[in-house]
């Protein structure tokens, strides 16, 4: 992953819908980008995989104390992991997830494998991946950011976004992007 803003990204998601038959795609799906520095970024695309905006969020150090603990934990199965997992059925999207020091993983029809048979491999690893997802994203909503395989969003109650140009001081609460 190629480090943005001179932060190493720690953990990066991308969804990304489909066309189904006859349609165009609604939207180009989005990336979350954590990175080293606390600051989580949240970008769209549009239906031809172009670029239209960036968010970005300060989350507390613990969150990533909390990332590389669920990370250790996941050192017996992640390196063994296939980077390319797809289901039987048509995929409706894609998602790839990176994480600190491994390579993305690929993943297409993830709701199928998630129901794959115990014995089966691409089922295994496919529900191994959800399950880390789904545990970081439990720390992000610990702070107001609301991630699942297919949304995003957050409680402005809870926490503000801001554009990267709009930071300039650096505290040891905030980052610098």
């Amino acid at each position: 992953m190629i480090a943005r803003y001179g932060y190493k990204p720690v953990f990066h998601y991308k969804f990304r819908p489909f066309a189904q038959e006859g349609s165009l795609p609604v939207d180009g799906g989005f990336t979350i980008l954590y990175y080293e520095n606390g600051i989580l970024s949240f970008s769209t695309y549009d239906a031809q995989g172009l670029f239209i905006d960036e968010l970005c969020f300060t989350l507390p150090g613990r969150v990533l104390q909390c990332f590389y603990e669920l990370l250790r934990n996941a050192g017996s199965w992640l390196p063994s992991t296939p980077h390319d997992l797809r289901g039987p059925a048509r995929a409706y999207f894609g998602s790839s997830f990176a994480f600190d020091g491994y390579d993305p993983f690929r993943v297409f029809d993830i709701n199928s494998l998630l129901s794959e048979p115990c014995g089966s491999a691409a089922g295994f690893f496919a529900r191994h991946l959800y399950v880390l997802f789904e545990d970081i994203c439990n720390l992000f909503v610990e702070y107001g950011i609301n991630l699942s395989l297919d949304g995003f969003s957050w409680n402005a109650e809870r926490i503000r976004p801001f554009r990267k140009n709009q930071l300039t001081v650096s505290s040891p609460q905030q980052g610098v992007v």
